[in-house]
């Protein structure tokens, strides 16, 4: 029986939290959130103790795991403390705001031989996994494009748009989608271009927020392979502005999509049961009937936790989370310099 401890009681912690609870192998110990009224509403429900303290919640004895589910700007702090208390980590995206802190993440993971994972989860969903297995099989053909876009109102989570708190939308969701772009095709990144701008400074919603990070942007990454990755995200459309997104990936042979007509407004992290991958090539068009997914982090703790009892490394280990952040930071040096990005 694992204990855990969430740190962090908002949407993301009280999914984690739900996703520990609906397992037969794990108990909810340990809850704190800056915001008392929150982590006492966690404590009630799943009979955990409530901390006034973080430090204190991870050093409880009781404790295994700690899920981090506070700003990106805490993951360091956190992770790195409940590693020196031998307390595996289950941290949410963004890895971390910078390399150097996502370094000392996996550093501390390492020295205290505990197990590091980051939520990264959209490589478990069913049309994902679809869709590797078909570029696998080289139904597409040997090189990929692939390209995806979500387009939504300003975040009601102002934290999100705050540079210092989670670095902005783009680098909050764009990790998602590079760590796609490895998953998909097996291959590392070469280059980045990207232009970016703040859509969402002066939105009445947002109004609090003095320091935002960049919420829209086109970014295209080049990997080994001649693979290709488009990215378009909006993440600062008016308050009450209907989303979009859509999935495609093409090649010589063929493309394929996402496909999902009971859910026409699904967005790229949303789960649904009617969710199907359609597959064009000169065969004509098929659709193949995608298995359901469950919701929040639960394959990442499946994988965490079959990395502690079995020594052998999760999909989502930190190593693979932070070539994703490389990326983001890369984006971002685009935007900001106006210039090509090469990774070595």
């Amino acid at each position: 029986m694992y204990g855990v401890a969430i740190i962090g009681c908002g949407d993301m912690g009280t999914k984690h939290a739900a996703a520990w609870h609906g397992r037969g192998d794990a108990r909810v110990v340990a809850v704190c959130d800056p915001l008392p009224e929150r982590a006492e509403a966690l404590a009630l429900q799943f009979e955990a103790h409530q901390y006034e303290i973080w430090q204190d919640a991870v050093a409880d004895p009781a404790v295994d795991v700690v899920s981090v589910c506070v700003p990106a700007c805490d993951h360091r702090d956190v992770a790195v403390t409940a590693a020196k208390f031998g307390r595996h980590v289950l941290c949410e995206k963004a890895m971390a705001l910078t390399l150097d802190q996502a370094d000392e993440m996996i550093a501390a993971a390492h020295a205290n031989d505990v197990c590091l994972s980051v939520c990264h989860q959209y490589r478990s969903f069913s049309r994902f996994k679809t869709m590797k297995h078909i570029i696998d099989e080289g139904r597409l053909g040997e090189q990929i494009f692939m390209r995806f876009a979500e387009m939504r109102e300003v975040r009601p989570k102002l934290a999100m748009h705050s540079l210092g708190m989670n670095g902005g939308p783009v680098h909050d969701m764009s990790g998602h989608l590079f760590d796609l772009g490895r998953y998909l095709t097996g291959s590392e990144p070469e280059s980045v271009n990207a232009v970016g701008a703040i859509f969402g400074a002066g939105k009445e919603r947002l109004k609090t927020v003095t320091d935002f990070g960049i919420d829209t942007a086109e970014i295209q990454v080049r990997f080994h392979g001649g693979h290709c990755l488009s990215i378009g995200i909006n993440w600062g459309l008016p308050e009450g502005t209907p989303g979009h997104c859509h999935e495609l990936i093409h090649g010589k042979l063929g493309m394929m999509c996402a496909a999902d007509q009971a859910q026409p407004e699904r967005f790229l992290g949303d789960l649904s049961d009617t969710v199907g991958v359609l597959l064009k090539d000169a065969n004509g068009t098929t659709l193949i009937e995608c298995l359901p997914d469950n919701d929040g982090p639960h394959a990442c703790i499946d994988d965490l936790l079959n990395a502690i009892e079995t020594g052998q490394p999760s999909q989502f280990d930190g190593i693979e989370s932070r070539a994703a952040l490389r990326l983001v930071l890369a984006s971002l040096e685009a935007i900001e310099t106006c210039e090509t990005v090469w990774l070595k």
